[in-house]
């Protein structure tokens, strides 16, 4: 297979009532160890690449291995950049080969955001690239929760928001944050509930590394397609490699990444089973 837009993977997890999982990645051993995790699990999975980490992992290497990552898989893979700044970030992105891109311009008023995403749009659906976009502001974890529920996304700006954007996703600020919870979270099912039900296209959860178990199945259960993890991996994947520099003097370099590799797949496999255990039909039995 090739690497796929995200649309149809969401719209097959909003109909079957459950979540893709949206990994970031950083290098090889992180983008092997998600993909042999969904591989297992017979999952379609989403590689993201955040836009501070681009420079580090070499987009165009990024493009290159995860396509050739889809090539031996039989199961969806995309690729999408994550929190896309600027109209020629995306641009650069779809030029690597990515599948999809967020454009996050949040911070930015609702006409900017709006008008800058419309232009992404275009773009990126003339190369049948997919396009998620954030819509209210999700702050970090370490935040108070008077700031994380402080620009909450309303429901009559999402209508209009997606009606005139076309975008294929919505990222919405419903009280979760990035990175580790310091405070909260508290979430906002009411206001999210609202949102599922009037947005007509897949709602996604950033944030999704150290929410329980149990607010997830709430969210899924809602109905929300796609869930971000990003720092969860990270620190598992430090926590690897420090376990493995503790163990002796001898440590290879070999020995490290495996150890780092082994802790990421478990995770990502953990994290899949948890956001399909909803599923009314598998895709392991269309795709086995």
């Amino acid at each position: 297979m090739k690497l796929v837009p995200i649309i149809e993977m969401l719209e097959d997890a909003r109909k079957h009532r459950y979540a893709v999982g949206a990994f970031n990645i950083i290098n090889l051993e992180m983008l092997r160890a998600i993909v042999s995790a969904a591989k297992s699990e017979r999952s379609p999975v989403i590689l993201q690449v955040w836009h501070g980490d681009l420079d580090l992992i070499g987009g165009s290497y990024a493009g290159a291995v995860a396509q050739v990552a889809a090539q031996e898989s039989d199961l969806p893979i995309a690729l999408q950049l994550d929190h896309g700044q600027n109209v020629e970030q995306v641009r650069t992105c779809i030029r690597w080969g990515f599948s999809s891109v967020m454009i996050d311009l949040s911070s930015a008023s609702f006409v900017d955001n709006l008008e800058h995403t419309k232009e992404v749009v275009r773009e990126a659906h003339a190369g049948n690239v997919s396009v998620e976009a954030e819509l209210g502001r999700i702050y970090g974890g370490e935040n108070p929760i008077e700031t994380q529920t402080s620009a909450l996304t309303e429901p009559e700006r999402a209508v209009e928001f997606v009606g005139k954007t076309e975008i294929d996703a919505l990222a919405v600020s419903v009280g979760t944050a990035h990175g580790e919870y310091l405070y909260g979270p508290v979430i906002d099912y009411d206001l999210l509930e609202q949102l599922i039900r009037v947005v007509r296209v897949p709602v996604v959860i950033h944030g999704g590394s150290y929410i329980k178990e149990e607010e997830i199945m709430r969210l899924i259960n809602l109905g929300v397609a796609k869930i971000n993890v990003g720092t969860g991996l990270m620190n598992t994947y430090v926590d690897g490699a420090r376990d493995a520099l503790g163990e002796h003097n001898g440590v290879r370099a070999q020995d490290i990444m495996r150890r780092a590799q082994a802790g990421v797949e478990k995770v990502v496999q953990k994290k899949i089973r948890l956001f399909v255990s909803l599923r009314t039909s598998s895709i392991r039995d269309s795709s086995s």
